[in-house]
């Protein structure tokens, strides 16, 4: 019967050695990380390249400190700047105005005076 016969040798299948899996993986972890370097690199070029705004002073208005009259009231001050001539005011909440001066009696917002 079944004993008498013997099984069909079988060919020894065809894999690859261990080498050639360590360099495929490595092959694959340096292909990802270059797709990443340059991704991130291009990237980093385009933030360059992208024109950086100009620095444009746009404060229309600066809180100052409260002054308390003797009766304990408050007065808020603010600096406005005049956006035409760029000359700067100092404006209270009681409706004071008056031209903000530098420290050598200047006024301030005005070429040449040495303190804006």
């Amino acid at each position: 019967g079944m004993s008498a016969r013997r099984p069909t040798p079988r060919e020894p299948r065809l894999r690859p050695s261990r080498l050639a899996v360590g360099l495929v993986c490595v092959l694959l972890i340096g292909l990802l990380g270059w797709w990443a370097w340059r991704a991130y690199s291009e990237r980093v070029a385009a933030e360059v390249d992208a024109e950086p705004e100009p620095p444009v002073h746009r404060v229309t208005h600066d809180s100052m400190n409260v002054t308390y009259t003797y009766d304990g009231e408050m007065i808020r001050w603010y600096v406005m700047i005049d956006p035409d001539s760029g000359v700067q005011y100092l404006v209270n909440d009681r409706g004071g105005c008056c031209p903000r001066l530098g420290y050598d009696g200047s006024i301030m917002g005005v070429w040449g005076d040495g303190a804006s």
